[in-house]
């Protein structure tokens, strides 16, 4: 077996980790959830970071998979993981993603801000976790959007 597809099948294990670990948080926060509702926490993180878990494994298992039995295929991964232009694009989409991350906790402050003042409603409750939800998804969306742009443009 070659160094590319021990690589390979590294980020495969990899992948199948976090993928179990995030199945088995997941449920783990919804069994607390539903079994200790009576406290006075909030357990959707715990059920949110399974679910975040699960979404970086299954992305690791995604990209990785069809490399998996083939050593050209595993070298071509290899190569395009380590590529210059990739690492660019990589880097110009995080720089979006982080400016759009920056202006939404910057809103959220402000509205926190005028909130305590009464100018605008309180963030509370249900409307507050889905505003924090929606600050982790749109930066991890715009990034995804950028590299998809950058390799059909550069």
């Amino acid at each position: 077996m070659s160094n590319y597809s021990q690589w390979v099948q590294q980020k495969l294990r990899l992948g199948w980790v976090f993928l179990a670990a995030g199945v088995i948080v997941a449920a783990a926060g919804a069994w607390i959830g539903s079994e200790f509702a009576y406290l006075p926490y909030n357990f959707r993180i715990i059920t949110g970071l399974g679910i975040l878990l699960a979404g970086v494994g299954f992305s690791l298992l995604v990209r990785y998979w069809h490399a998996r039995k083939n050593g050209a295929e595993a070298r071509r991964v290899s190569a395009a993981e380590r590529d210059e232009r990739m690492l660019l694009i990589r880097a110009r989409a995080g720089n979006r993603a982080f400016w759009v991350s920056l202006g939404l906790t910057y809103t959220g402050l402000m509205w926190a801000s005028f909130a305590a003042n009464g100018s605008l409603p309180e963030l509370s409750g249900d409307t507050l976790w889905f505003f924090l939800a929606g600050a982790v998804l749109v930066p991890f969306i715009v990034y995804i959007a950028s590299i998809v742009r950058d390799q059909n443009r550069l």
